[in-house]
């Protein structure tokens, strides 16, 4: 009978221990592991612990939890990879400090601008770009709570030589003291070098007419005090005024020309061109030209070359243009060559002369509106100084580019390269 008290009290105890164990025990252990595998981010083994009810709604808790969680997450990748692909895809330099304006945000174009690649955000504003004005800045904008801007030169890194505008706007929260502040570096350079060019543009545009305003001024003031002059006086006189009066006229008509070249409404009429039968029909134009100063010429466009398609007019004002430079700045006796030849995808059409030459130092500007290597010569023969930079736009426009090549007293050759099939405006186009 003891016995079987013994092992009676035994399996109640068994029993007891069981019930326990599974009850409270247990769900204990389970709900540890399933807060850890919470906290260490990764899938839990089970959410539903059913040993009881108090158990059962700890789980469910812990599962509205990571449920939570996860969602929290996915929004905080959301958010971040819109705020990266937002300043990744920002041409503009951008910065984010804090109130001690060290570094906590930098966009692609920023490390690239200033050589920051393998840098990593943290560091002292100052001690990245070297640069004290952008530091005073930044802290004048954070010491008043208002954005303030600014302009630096670049002097060193892959951006030396530029010209940056520099903003620098406070972090403000809750209308309280700022906590830092956002700078955006905006490469103005193009823009400063446009502004020159047009302030350039007018300088020169002034004075080439102030020369024969003045001297048609000059004339009209001497007919007026003697409207009886000689006969021979007054053919002189009127010849003068002719000559600088078709000057202002080739120099209206070539800066409107330019004008429209540069408008976003330029279109080109294009057609395919027969370039050994266009080139031969241009230079039978000139030949009264040629003749009056005894040059010769010389056409090389093989029967082979490829139809071009371009604007006919466009090109035609190209070689016309190369061609008067040509026959200005050659001596008499000499030759003039046309040559044209395929090269890939492209045409290349050049005029060559045997004249003055061009400096070397002068080959990279002739292109540049009004720049002239022998200015005195230049005015003697009556250019205006556009010719060429009519020429490099036509063949922008087309998507090709023009080039030149010299040597003093011995010669020039201007050439374009012209894509066989139009890409309009496939290059931008240069304010030159």
């Amino acid at each position: 009978m003891g016995w079987f008290a013994l092992c009676l009290l035994a399996a109640v105890f068994s029993i007891t221990a069981l019930v326990v164990w599974r009850q409270w025990i247990s769900p204990w252990k389970d709900l540890e592991e399933l807060s850890q595998a919470i906290v260490e981010k990764r899938p839990p083994r089970k959410f539903l612990i059913s040993a009881n009810a108090q158990s059962r709604r700890i789980g469910l808790a812990l599962e509205t939890l990571a449920e939570r969680q996860r969602e929290l997450e996915d929004r905080f990748r959301e958010g971040e990879f819109s705020v990266q692909a937002v300043f990744g895809a920002m041409l503009d330099g951008l910065v984010v400090v804090d109130d001690r304006r060290r570094v906590r945000l930098m966009n692609r174009a920023f490390r690239r601008g200033f050589g920051l690649e393998e840098t990593e955000p943290g560091g002292p504003l100052l001690e990245m770009i070297r640069h004290a004005s952008v530091d005073r800045l930044v802290t004048e904008a954070i010491r008043v709570g208002e954005p303030q801007r600014g302009s630096i030169q670049m002097s060193r890194g892959p951006s030396e030589g530029r010209e940056m505008e520099v903003s620098a706007v406070p972090l403000v929260e809750n209308s309280g003291p700022p906590e830092g502040a956002v700078v955006l570096f905006h490469d103005v350079t193009q823009l400063r070098q446009v502004e020159e060019m047009r302030r350039e543009f007018v300088a020169n545009v002034s004075h080439e007419l102030r020369t024969p305003l003045s001297i048609f001024r000059g004339y009209l003031e001497t007919l007026l005090d003697d409207p009886h002059q000689p006969p021979g006086e007054l053919l002189r006189i009127l010849a003068v005024m002719e000559r600088h009066s078709d000057r202002l006229n080739a120099l209206v008509e070539d800066v409107l020309s330019l004008a429209h070249l540069e408008s976003p409404a330029a279109e080109l009429d294009l057609s395919e061109i027969d370039l050994p039968e266009f080139l031969q029909e241009v230079l039978r134009d000139w030949e009264k030209r040629l003749a009056a100063k005894q040059l010769k010429s010389h056409l090389d466009a093989p029967p082979e070359l490829p139809k071009l398609e371009a604007d006919e007019g466009r090109l035609q004002e190209i070689i016309y243009n190369l061609l008067d430079n040509a026959v200005k700045y050659s001596q008499p006796g000499s030759r003039i060559s046309l040559q044209a030849a395929a090269n890939g995808d492209r045409v290349r059409i050049s005029v060559a002369d045997e004249g003055i030459g061009i400096r070397e130092s002068d080959l990279p500007r002739i292109f540049e509106r009004f720049y002239r290597a022998d200015k005195a010569r230049s005015r003697e023969l009556g250019g205006t100084g556009l010719g060429l930079s009519i020429v490099k736009h036509i063949a922008q426009l087309h998507g090709g580019n023009a080039e030149a090549q010299s040597e003093p007293g011995k010669g020039t050759t201007i050439s374009v390269n012209l894509p066989v099939r139009a890409n309009c405006r496939a290059q931008a186009i240069d304010s030159g």
